[in-house]
């Protein structure tokens, strides 16, 4: 489900509910990196874990849960073994590739941007084309500036465009989409585990007193649904939906009981109905009926549906919509998967009931709420979460579109849309400018112009749910054919035998007079022939002798003015002649002015283009000299800080030898000072022994 607008789906988000959303990206990412989905698939389950114990704060914080995602993705492969290395070819060959007949390519090209780039180049292209990340979520991912992410961005994009340039692709504006294709892998397969979030109730926890459960049958973006028994009423079994997030306060059970209330609202026997409703452990429960069968999505995965089965199930599933637009109340997630066939005892065992399921999306016309499924959004709905400049207001229409987009994939499930690559949002653009396009195989194409309007760009353009129950009974149109025309025929073949027979004589008398009359009219057409025959001969005869006369009836004057006129117009066609010589002489210098210019063009193109090639090769060149200088940087960096470690080691050095130094210096200080103070008393001893000597004399 993909919700705006709504607090309870923001949170769902956060604590893996609605997890899936980033799942398929994530898993292709991490296949591609690793070269295995079983990999994947173990990376892929510790980022669930991760995201289910994160803070909601924390997830939410720019630059997004996306980011925060992909980055500790990156984390893994980095942390996975001491030191990453990347898949080798033949591992990577081996992935699921997805085939794309959607980008018109040959294989080529998108085998260049799967193995013929440098890994980091590759990388850096397919988390911003393929999984969708801006330069902001880039800079988070790879702890950088986005200046820096800008230029690697380029960089890569150049190296890219030459690698393209090699299968003749020299269109820059392509490479976006080839990026988007070349890192696309096959839909990551569902498990059983995909959606689990919480943890299950155990077989016979009693509900509300009264409802024993005996397993859990379905998991829900809000809720999980569970078969159990009503022990109130022996062998009375339910299914008991139970949503994911506690209501602690007030308000949030409030909101909780929010699809309780559309439920109640609406009555309609395609339409699941509630019986009973409370709190376990501070989460909502409500019961509904048990229907015995299957949703419309596992239905198709054995067959498409027939039309007149078709008819039988959409038409009620139109009303069901047409009664809950009356109450004011848009579905908004209309899909396969919500739409369950159920089968009633006593109906027959192939007469199905069709029931809408799931209305946790569901929205009035009040409230500002718009949600769904990427795929089935109408083309309003995508461009609520879109960039296109107008973005029309969602109404109940938008559910029709969905029910027709069902009809069609049920009729031809083969076409079905697919995301390409998990990228939702890429998918999401294209739906708000581009409808879905009718059925495709021949015997359907008759549906093709009540398609185009059923799923119309413009919403003014459909019918109301009203109305497209009535327009569905296109759907068996051929076989009301041919049950009206075999009923005339049933009718009008008796009658005719009767008129053959009783007229058959009169036509045979007829047909006798027919004949004769005919044979004389032959006889007549055949005189009348010969006569017109000797009539054109005399005329013949009669025009030759004229001719003669007329012929020796001419003098010599008039012979000669004849000849005179004659060569007066041969005069003039020469002139006319020697004019249209001289166009075409001025067209053939214009000719070979224009074929002069043309070949000024063509060496200019030439020239140009020798430019381009060569600015290009100087782009590769400037972007191999950028790899040197970062590498010569780096090596100056590190010389740097040796430098710096040696300076402080010899620093260290010196201040030892300065106090070394000063150490000494005061010891030299006091032996000198002990040397003089001794040297003065030796001068004493020697002024009083000099003193004594004269004293004893």
């Amino acid at each position: 489900a993909f919700a705006k607008g709504q607090p309870q789906t923001i949170v769902d988000v956060l604590h893996g509910r609605a997890f899936r959303y980033y799942a398929e990206g994530l898993w292709q990412y991490l296949a591609i990196r690793t070269g295995s989905t079983d990999v994947a698939e173990r990376h892929l389950s510790k980022l669930k874990a991760f995201a289910a114990k994160a803070e909601s704060g924390s997830l939410v914080a720019p630059p997004g849960i996306r980011a925060r995602l992909y980055r500790a993705a990156r984390s893994y492969l980095c942390t996975s073994s001491r030191s990453y290395e990347p898949p080798d070819r033949d591992a990577r060959e081996a992935l699921p590739w997805r085939t794309s007949p959607s980008a018109h390519l040959s294989a080529s090209p998108l085998r260049a941007m799967r193995f013929s780039l440098r890994e980091e180049d590759s990388e850096l292209l397919e988390l911003h084309y393929a999984r969708e990340l801006s330069l902001e979520e880039l800079a988070f991912v790879y702890s950088l500036d986005a200046s820096e992410i800008q230029t690697r961005l380029e960089i890569a994009s150049a190296r890219a465009q030459l690698a393209l340039d090699d299968h003749g692709i020299r269109d820059a504006e392509r490479l976006p989409r080839i990026a988007l294709e070349a890192y696309a892998l096959q839909n990551r397969p569902r498990t059983g585990d995909d959606d689990h979030g919480v943890e299950p109730l155990l077989s016979g926890t009693i509900i509300g007193g009264r409802y024993a459960i005996e397993a859990r049958v379905g998991l829900g973006a809000f809720g999980d649904v569970y078969r159990a028994k009503d022990t109130e009423v022996p062998g009375h079994v339910v299914a008991l939906k139970l949503l994911h997030q506690p209501a602690y306060s007030e308000e949030a059970k409030q909101s909780a009981l929010r699809e309780l209330r559309l439920i109640a609202s609406v009555f309609h026997p395609s339409i699941v109905q509630f019986k009973d409703h409370g709190w376990f452990e501070e989460r909502l429960w409500f019961v509904m009926p048990w229907y015995d069968g299957e949703t419309l999505e596992s239905r198709l995965k054995r067959e498409p549906l027939g039309r007149s089965e078709a008819l039988k199930i959409f038409q009620s599933l139109a009303r069901a919509l047409a009664a809950m637009h009356s109450a004011g109340v848009r579905h908004q997630d209309v899909k396969p998967d919500n739409i369950f066939l159920a089968r009633i005892p006593g109906f027959g065992d192939q007469e199905v009931i069709p029931v809408l399921l799931d209305l946790g999306v569901a929205a009035t016309d009040a409230d500002m709420v718009v949600a769904g499924t990427p795929t089935y959004f109408a083309p309003e709905v995508a461009a609520q979460f879109s960039s296109v400049d107008q973005k029309d207001s969602v109404s109940p229409k938008a559910d029709v579109f969905a029910l027709a987009l069902s009809l069609r994939n049920a009729l031809e499930p083969d076409t079905q849309d697919e995301v390409t690559a998990g990228a939702v949002e890429a998918f999401i653009e294209q739906r708000a400018r581009l409808a879905p396009g009718a059925p495709k195989g021949k015997k359907l194409r008759f549906l093709s112009p009540m398609f185009e309007r059923w799923m119309h760009l413009d919403p003014e353009e459909r019918p109301t749910a009203d109305e497209l129950a009535e327009q569905l009974a296109v759907l068996t149109e051929p076989e009301v054919r041919r049950a009206r025309r075999r009923s005339i025929m049933r009718r009008v073949i008796p009658l005719a035998t009767a008129l053959a027979i009783v007229s058959g004589a009169v036509i045979f008398n007829f047909h006798q007079q027919a004949t004769a009359q005919r044979e004389e009219a032959e006889r007549a057409k055949l005189a009348e022939a010969d006569l017109r025959q000797d009539l054109a001969d005399t005329r013949e005869t009669a025009m030759k002798l004229q001719s003669k006369y007329k012929q020796s009836q001419l003098t010599r004057t008039q012979l000669t003015r004849r000849l005179v006129r004659t060569e007066g117009n041969l005069k003039a066609v020469r002139g006319e002649l020697d004019e249209t010589g001289k166009r075409l002489t001025r067209t053939q210098t214009k000719l070979d002015e224009t074929r002069q210019a043309n070949q000024e063009l063509s060496g200019e193109l030439s020239a140009t283009t020798a430019r381009l090639q060569a600015e290009r090769t100087r782009a590769f060149a400037l972007g191999e000299d950028l790899s040197k200088t970062e590498r010569a940087l780096e090596k100056q960096r590190q010389r740097l800080m040796d430098s710096r470690t040696k300076a402080a080691k010899l620093k260290t050095q010196y201040e030892a030898e300065s106090l070394k130094a000063k150490r000494l210096e005061d010891a030299v200080g006091t032996a000198l000072g002990e040397e003089l103070r001794a040297q003065a008393r030796i001068s004493e001893l020697e002024r009083q022994i000099d003193l004594l000597r004269a004293a004893g004399q």
